[in-house]
């Protein structure tokens, strides 16, 4: 949603929207000083980090969940800064916003990419960029501190390609479709996880010496060739687990 907004404003003819191109920024306004972009930079900087961090600890689903965020905050600064009325009210300042936004698109574009990668490759194509030329999240080669100005992450005067929805509408029928079709297999999940665990307990019975509660142990063949002391040395080494106690560990 935050990607088809922000794209098919910029999409739209002269007069209504920026005809394709990315808008210049005019020099009476700065991200630096527009609190709300500041504020975005900020906390996309801080969500940055946090993803980077997460997919050196190969952490994929928290990764995720910070790419997500960001696309939150996008949409979140749209509405707080209603492009749609500075487009009439104020150009400077729209255009600061919507060269912001679109900086932001190409940045999750750039994030999601290990997770869904046919969807990153159509952002790059509305983007009308190369998927070959890739924002790099190392440090050596600098675009970590480029990536704290998403003003300035697209170049002003490119031109973007055919923006389009990037995902279809489910029908009602088809929602309840796949919700019959995968539900349950979670409670599947667990059963078969408490099935595996009642296997394993049974090994383990299968594998123990248990005694009557009294220590004397219970055996189902007699062996003549051990002397005494290495029974004894045996006993030691294995001490002797009766039911009652199996059971209270087992169910602890």
């Amino acid at each position: 949603n935050f990607v088809n907004r922000v794209l098919s404003f910029i999409a739209k003819p002269a007069g209504q929207g920026y005809d394709s191109i990315i808008p210049t920024i005019p020099d009476d306004v700065s991200g630096d000083s527009h609190d709300p972009t500041k504020k975005l930079a900020s906390k996309v900087a801080a969500y940055l980090e946090q993803y980077i961090e997460a997919m050196e600890k190969v952490k994929l689903k928290q990764g995720l969940k910070i790419a997500m965020s960001i696309s939150g905050e996008g949409n979140a600064y749209l509405q707080e800064t209603e492009f749609w009325r500075l487009y009439k009210q104020n150009q400077s300042l729209c255009s600061l916003v919507m060269k912001t936004a679109a900086g932001v698109v190409y940045l999750l574009a750039c994030l999601l990419e290990p997770f869904m990668p046919s969807f990153s490759l159509e952002v790059f194509k509305q983007l009308n960029l190369s998927t070959e030329i890739h924002l790099s999240l190392s440090v050596d080669k600098g675009d970590v501190d480029r990536l704290r100005k998403p003003w300035d992450l697209l170049s002003a005067g490119h031109k973007i390609g055919t923006p389009k929805p990037l995902f279809r509408e489910l029908k009602d029928e088809e929602v309840e479709f796949y919700r019959k079709k995968y539900e349950g297999s979670q409670a599947n999940k667990v059963l078969h996880a408490e099935a595996e665990a009642a296997e394993n307990v049974a090994a383990q019975l299968k594998k123990t010496k248990v005694s009557d509660g009294t220590g004397k142990k219970k055996s189902g063949a007699k062996s003549g060739a051990k002397s005494s002391n290495e029974a004894k040395n045996k006993a030691a080494a294995e001490p002797d687990i009766s039911i009652t106690s199996l059971i209270f560990e087992l169910v602890s």
